[in-house]
């Protein structure tokens, strides 16, 4: 095993691992050889061989429970096991994970999914470990019931990609020895021989190739040392079974230090009832976390107590894309839904929210803050968060009941705008050179970003404030792309820089920072800008976040070259952000952005304080951006 970066950092009583020196993006910071691994492949034979367990009775086996008795089998080795400082540094019991605690504690999650899963899961286990018994090896039901918990707190899965390149070029060799031996004794024809031979090779290689990227089959893994690493849904990394070397090597985008914890990602969009159940912890914050919620048991009740339901998977954001579908499809009586329809469907999910809060002990959220240990205070924060999903959700949900007016301002637009680029000098403003230096520019350059903290006045903020607060309800639509769900926004359409006699009349504090905002690019370019002329596109964004019921998730704004489409920002060059929020500690709604080209560096980052009259300018070909 190559560890050479990497260091345990808490010590034999919890997993963590430390860098020990500085690691550069995407460096391989574990390498574990394949023949170190316990595992197996969908459909395959026992790795023990046939003695330890028959073909037949294998497969029967879920895959979870075939890793646990390849631990086990380690286990019951002792001193001649190739695994024992792997077995030796394992916990011998695993009070974190639900499945061993008591009714009275499981209790305390007040989640009835979570319950019916752990249910499910002992039914399994129990019948698991019936069918192992056929396996050449003596063992309790404790001791198998410990290896489970072992393999499902750290295997991981990916495709399986046939067998590895050693065996190939064996079976390579072999190949061309048939092929000599052809034409040694005349059989065949040099020509033919090699023919032959060239495509046994290429079919060699080939085959595994389609087999890991086009079937079904799956391997699945527990690699030693690999498991000492913890989760964070924040970190980008891989763990990959590289062919030509037959080994397991883990790469984490981002750069570390010297005795920063080193994570990574245990699998996309992990709710907590998922880290809980397997792995015995919850992630504060957690963006997949989800609340399972039967719809008809607060709405009809004469359908729920006919059996009927309606389970819906709530995000913070709302019911996923099928689940709302489903309710919108009920609520149309089978026709095609409309804009009543839709109304009626977020009221109903605002109305499961608040019946669910209402039904939840109070004060749970709080002890999330508490520095408790156990199973009590775990239980406490799996609750917690929980309801900070439904508070988020039903406020969602409330934001998309507003009635939308029938006739909007029409200087705004409630749909995003196709950029139509005008020359940047015919916007020029005296105001950007008064905040844009060439100190900026070179910041600019280096970082990808700038911050200019005060670069208007406050009073010019909340004037402005004040008219988006005014239009908030008039002509706004709330989105749900998977940039910023859930945000209001609409677009301000400035058209020529000689027409805006309309706009300056109705809406003056706005169109006077958006004149301002507009000579930035011209004034970027004279300074020697990104080397190409920028161009104005003469409309803003103005938006705003509800408290809890919004998501600014991590993007960028132009995916060129990459993305050629117009519509999705491939013509942006340069984003300009305006604040006008009255902003104080502790509020939260921070910009956090990220620098790292075609993926960001999740380690690496700068958050900026939304306060009033601040303005961010960044590259939007390469900087990430998130709201916190």
């Amino acid at each position: 095993v190559e560890l050479t970066t990497l260091k345990d950092a808490f010590g034999k009583d919890l997993r963590g691992m430390s860098a020990t020196s500085s690691i550069a993006l995407d460096e391989a910071i574990i390498t574990v050889p394949a023949k170190r691994a316990l595992q197996v492949t969908t459909g395959g034979i026992c790795p023990a061989g046939e003695d330890f367990a028959k073909r037949e009775d294998w497969q029967q086996l879920p895959w979870w429970a075939q890793l646990a008795m390849l631990v086990l089998r380690e286990a019951k080795s002792g001193d001649t096991s190739f695994l024992k400082e792997w077995v030796d540094s394992l916990p011998r019991e695993f009070p974190e994970i639900p499945m061993n605690w008591t009714e009275e504690d499981l209790e305390l999650l007040e989640y009835p999914p979570i319950l019916r899963q752990i249910e499910k899961q002992r039914r399994e286990l129990q019948e698991a470990f019936g069918q192992a018994q056929k396996c050449r090896l003596r063992f309790t039901e404790a001791e198998f019931t410990w290896a489970v918990q072992v393999v499902r707190s750290r295997a991981f899965s990916g495709p399986y990609e046939g067998r590895n390149a050693q065996d190939r070029l064996g079976q390579l060799a072999f190949t061309a020895a048939l092929a000599g031996a052809g034409v040694a004794s005349g059989a065949l024809s040099l020509e033919a021989s090699l023919n032959g031979a060239l495509a046994a090779a290429l079919a060699i290689p080939l085959q595994d190739f389609l087999v890991g990227q086009t079937s079904k089959l799956k391997r699945h893994v527990v690699c030693p040392v690999v498991d000492y690493l913890n989760h964070d849904s924040d970190a980008i990394s891989d763990i990959a079974y590289e062919y030509f070397g037959n080994a397991f090597v883990v790469r984490v985008n981002g750069t570390f230090q010297d005795g920063e914890e080193v994570c990574i990602n245990y699998g996309e969009k992990r709710s907590n009832d998922t880290l809980l159940q397997f792995y015995g912890f919850v992630e504060r914050d957690n963006a997949n976390d989800a609340y399972t919620v039967d719809l008809l048991r607060h709405l009809d009740e004469e359908a729920a107590a006919k059996g009927q339901a309606l389970e819906v998977r709530l995000s913070r954001t709302g019911p996923d894309d099928e689940s709302f579908e489903r309710l919108l499809s009920l609520l149309a009586g089978g026709g095609t839904p409309g804009a009543s329809e839709e109304t009626m469907a977020w009221k109903a999910v605002s109305i499961a929210c608040e019946a669910e809060l209402q039904r939840r002990s109070a004060g749970e959220a709080r002890e999330l803050e508490s520095a408790g240990t156990g199973i009590r205070a775990l239980a406490a924060r799996f609750a917690a968060e929980k309801e900070k999903v439904l508070l988020a959700c039903r406020a969602h949900a409330e934001s998309r009941c507003r009635p939308a007016t029938a006739s909007p301002l029409s200087l705004l637009s409630r749909a995003t705008l196709l950029p139509s680029f005008q020359d940047a000098e015919a916007w020029k403003h005296e105001w950007a050179s008064s905040v844009f230096q060439a100190a900026d520019l070179a910041a600019l350059r280096r970082e990808g970003f700038v911050i200019l903290p005060g670069a208007f006045d406050k009073s010019l903020a909340f004037d402005a404030k004040e008219e988006c607060e005014a239009l908030d309800g008039s002509a706004t639509t709330v989105t749900t792309n998977r940039c910023n769900r859930g945000s209001r926004s609409a677009w301000l359409d400035f058209g020529e820089p000689a027409g805006l006699t309309e706009l300056e009349t109705r809406l003056p504090a706005l169109s006077r920072l958006g004149r301002m905002l507009a000579g930035l690019p011209a004034h970027v370019h004279g300074l020697g800008g990104f080397g190409e002329e920028l161009k104005v596109h003469p409309a803003a964004m103005i938006a705003v976040y509800p408290e809890q019921a919004a998501a600014y998730a991590l993007h960028k704004d132009s995916y060129a070259p990459s993305d050629n489409d117009p519509a999705t920002g491939a013509t942006r060059r340069l984003t300009v952000l305006a604040y006008l929020n009255d902003w104080h500690d502790g509020y939260g709604g921070e910009l956090r952005i990220h620098s790292g080209g075609e993926r960001p560096d999740p380690r690496r980052y700068r958050n900026v304080e939304p306060k009033a009259g601040t303005v961010v300018l960044f590259d939007s070909r390469r900087i990430w951006q998130l709201g916190r």
